[in-house]
């Protein structure tokens, strides 16, 4: 081996292990191997190690994608599972709670639930094709407080999209993605949206966090693409490949339109079209400890 042979490391965990036990293999890994003089360096400026974990009912298996001179030599390692610990991720050791909090038959292309101060009044924020509603909370009903018309052009129906964004740290002001521009309107008086044209960089998942349940996040995604089927809404750790297992789910009964920021980390504001009614609907999604 070269006196000092420099390399980027990419380690995937597809089992159940937890994210912390996972990391701490990865960190003895390279430990070892800087023991024998490699050095690994952020980035792809160096040729990628490729390192992946699956499991099997009694092992852990180890994959390990090796670059040498014009070509890449495989390398796989069993381990018991016994040997590693037990330290492993529960699969149930997050649920996905849901709350109807609005509907109605004119379209909503986006919803967010701004955070609020102890004991102040809770706000909801509704994004039609020509409107920017806002709702307060009065004895358990929502109530319209005021609107905020869109500046032209209108978008067709059929093809209407939008996404409303919170701004951090100011509560007062809201972002909002349509199609070739984007728009910011003040809560906090009565001036109008105003919009500037420029590419529109959709989210596509939210990212969710509950310390109460461990210290990983998970992103909250929707799989479907077409708005005329049922939908399924799903929790899927944020270190864990594409293709792994959701660690939560829901089959939603109609379209996803949008996710939209919840009133803390751990939460979510999602618009559902009901396939059964037609209606648009406003849920509430919250994250919540099973153990």
């Amino acid at each position: 081996m070269p006196h000092e042979r420099r390399m980027s490391l990419f380690w995937t965990n597809h089992t159940t292990l937890s994210e912390q036990r996972a990391e701490h293999l990865r960190v003895l890994f390279e430990q070892r191997l800087e023991a024998a003089q490699v050095r690994f360096l952020p980035g792809e400026a160096a040729p990628a190690l490729r390192v992946s974990i699956e499991q099997t009912p009694s092992q852990f298996v180890f994959a390990a994608s090796v670059p040498s001179e014009g070509s890449t030599n495989v390398v796989i390692e069993d381990v018991a599972r016994s040997l590693v610990g037990s330290d492993e991720r529960p699969s149930n050791a997050i649920r996905i709670e849901k709350e109807l909090l609005w509907q109605q038959e004119a379209t909503i292309l986006s919803a967010v639930l701004p955070a609020v101060s102890t004991g102040a009044e809770k706000k909801m924020i509704l994004l039609t094709e020509d409107t920017l509603a806002i709702y307060g909370q009065e004895q358990g009903n929502w109530k319209l407080q005021t609107t905020k018309t869109l500046p032209g052009p209108k978008q067709p129906p059929r093809f209407s999209r939008g996404q409303l964004l919170l701004a951090e740290g100011n509560m007062d002001r809201v972002g909002i993605l349509l199609p070739g521009r984007r728009c910011d309107a003040n809560l906090a008086d009565d001036s109008p949206i105003t919009c500037a044209g420029g590419g529109s960089d959709w989210p596509a998942a939210r990212l969710l966090s509950l310390p109460a349940c461990g210290a990983q996040t998970w992103w909250l995604k929707s799989d479907g693409t077409d708005w005329t089927v049922e939908d399924r809404l799903f929790l899927r750790s944020s270190g864990a490949a594409k293709e792994s297992a959701p660690v939560a789910e829901w089959n939603v009964p109609g379209a996803v339109f949008s996710i939209g920021a919840g009133s803390n980390a751990a939460s979510a504001a999602v618009v559902v079209r009901s396939l059964s009614t037609g209606n648009y609907e406003v849920y509430r999604i919250e994250l919540a400890c099973t153990n």
